[in-house]
């Protein structure tokens, strides 16, 4: 997570990004996994999916390290992003 000045966002869990690997992680009964990106903690039930962000504008990005072919080609459709509140 950084802000619009490209500087990683400091946050009361040190968590600064969130992976397969992220220790706790929640997935979903269908295998998807919701990430909660906001200020505040999202509650005790929701805090190990939550990857804290700045007050204000932030950036988000997505990286890929080992691509698989679907990304390099094109075809493989982004996570949808939803504000909810």
């Amino acid at each position: 997570m950084y802000d619009n000045a490209s500087r990683l966002v400091d946050n009361p869990i040190d968590r600064y990004f969130i992976s397969d690997r992220t220790p706790g992680i929640k997935f979903n009964e269908d295998g998807s996994l919701d990430i909660y990106i906001q200020h505040d903690s999202p509650g005790p039930d929701k805090e190990s999916n939550w990857l804290p962000a700045p007050e204000g504008n932030f950036s988000l990005n997505l990286r890929q390290y080992v691509p698989q072919e679907s990304i390099l080609n094109g075809e493989y459709q982004y996570p949808f992003v939803q504000r909810v509140s």
